[in-house]
C-alpha cells in the first residue's frame, strides 16, 4: 500500500467516523440530540423519515457539526439551478469523475448533447436486445443478473463505445457503481479503489470522443440513474401481474411505468453543492468554497437541473431494457426480499432483488 492510498483510507475513515459521531452526539462527545444530517448522510439508516422530520425543525438552512450548509425544502427554490453552485464532493476522492467546478457549465451542455438518445435509439435497441437474449430463465437477481448488464448495454450504446469494448466498458461502469453516493459518503478503502480502476478505464474508453468529459458524467452518473430507475421499477411490479403483462400487450407502458417509479425530486435524494462564489440563501451568508446540501422533502417534485439532465438517457435506456425484459419473459415473480446498500444516501439504490424469471410454458 502506498502512502497516498494509506493516507486516503485513513481520510475516508475519519469522515465517515464523524459521520457516526455527530449521529449520535450534538456537540462532539457529548450525550444529547445527534445532527440529523450527519445521521442521514452515513448512509446506514433505510427509514429516513425521522431524519428529514429533525431536519425541518432546524430550519430552511443551518450548518451540520460537519461544516456543511444543509437546505431543506423551504430554501431550495432560491438555490436550485443557483448560477454559483455546483455538483462537489463533499468528502476525499481518490479518482474524480465530475467536471472541474468551473468546467461545469460547459460540461452542462455535453452532457444535454451525449444523453439524447434519438440518434441513438437503432443501435441501444439491438445492444440492450441482445444481452436481454442471453438473461436465462429461472432465479435471479433483478438488479446485478439483469438491470445492470442491460443498462450498461444501453449506454454502451448511448456513448459509442465500440462493440468488442463493451465487456469493459461493462465492468468499468459495474466498479464505479457506489461513485455517486462517495460523493457525500466515504466508502471502503477496497470499494473507493475498484471505483477509481473503473473511472481511469471509462475516462480511456471515453476519450476519444468529443465530449468525453460528459460522456465519462454519463457513464458513472447516468447508468447509476439508469440503473436505480430499472431497479425500482421492477421492485414496484413484481406484485402487479396484471401490470407485468401490460407491459407485453402495450410497448408504449415500459416508458409509463419508469416514469412513475422516478422519485419526484428526480435520480438524488440528497444534492452536494459547492459554492464557486459568495451567495444568499434564506438571509443566510454562505462563503465561496462552502459545501452545501440540498436536501428535498417528500412533495418536492422538481429535479435538481444537474439531475434532470441524467434523466432523458437513463428513462429511455431503463424503458427500452425494461420492454425487452417483459418480451423475454412472459412471468416474474419475487423470490425473496429487496435490500438496499448502505453508504447510498444519495441513491438509497437497490442492491439484491431476487426474482424468478419465467418463459412461455409450452404443451
Amino acid at each position: 500500500m502506498t502512502a497516498a492510498t494509506s493516507a486516503l483510507g485513513r481520510d475516508l475513515q475519519l469522515v465517515h467516523a464523524a459521520q457516526w459521531l455527530y449521529s449520535v452526539n450534538g456537540e462532539p462527545f457529548v450525550p444529547g440530540d445527534g445532527d440529523p444530517y450527519a445521521g442521514l448522510v452515513r448512509g446506514f439508516d433505510e427509514d429516513t423519515a425521522p431524519f428529514h422530520a429533525a431536519l425541518a425543525e432546524r430550519g430552511p438552512l443551518w450548518r451540520s457539526r460537519l461544516g456543511h450548509w444543509v437546505a431543506g425544502p423551504a430554501a431550495l427554490p432560491g438555490l436550485l439551478g443557483h448560477p454559483d453552485l455546483v455538483v462537489a464532493a463533499a468528502v476525499p476522492q481518490s479518482e474524480p469523475w465530475l467536471p472541474a467546478p468551473d468546467r461545469q457549465r460547459t460540461a452542462a451542455r455535453g452532457l444535454a448533447h451525449r444523453g439524447a438518445v434519438r440518434a441513438a435509439a437503432a443501435p441501444l435497441r439491438q445492444r440492450v436486445a441482445g444481452t436481454a437474449a442471453g438473461i436465462a430463465p429461472g432465479p435471479a437477481d433483478l438488479i446485478s443478473a439483469v438491470a445492470a448488464p442491460l443498462v450498461a448495454a444501453g449506454y454502451a450504446a448511448l456513448l459509442g463505445v465500440a462493440e468488442d469494448r463493451h465487456a469493459e466498458f461493462a465492468a468499468a461502469v459495474t466498479d464505479t457503481a457506489p461513485s455517486v453516493d462517495a460523493l457525500l459518503c466515504p466508502q471502503s478503502l477496497a470499494v473507493t479503489g475498484r471505483a477509481a480502476a473503473g473511472v481511469r478505464e471509462l475516462r480511456g474508453l471515453l476519450a476519444p470522443s468529443d465530449h468525453a468529459e460528459a460522456g465519462l458524467v454519463l457513464a458513472v452518473a447516468g447508468t447509476r440513474a439508469a440503473t436505480d430507475l430499472l431497479g425500482e421499477t421492477l421492485l414496484s411490479l413484481l406484485d402487479r401481474p396484471g401490470e407485468w403483462t401490460r407491459l407485453r400487450t402495450d410497448p408504449a407502458h415500459a416508458a409509463a411505468a419508469v416514469r412513475a417509479a422516478t422519485p419526484p425530486q428526480g435520480p438524488w435524494h440528497l444534492h452536494p453543492l459547492t459554492a464557486l462564489a459568495p451567495l444568499d440563501a434564506a438571509g443566510v451568508p454562505i462563503e465561496a468554497g462552502d459545501h452545501v446540501t440540498l436536501v428535498p422533502g417528500p412533495g418536492d417534485a422538481e429535479p435538481a437541473p444537474y439531475a434532470r439532465l441524467l434523466l432523458p438517457g437513463a428513462r429511455a435506456v431503463a424503458g427500452e431494457a425494461l420492454r425487452l425484459l417483459a418480451a423475454r419473459f412472459p412471468h416474474v415473480r419475487p423470490d425473496g426480499a429487496p435490500v438496499r446498500a448502505r453508504r447510498a444516501p444519495v441513491t438509497r439504490r437497490l442492491v439484491r432483488l431476487p426474482a424468478l424469471l419465467g418463459e412461455e410454458e409450452t404443451r
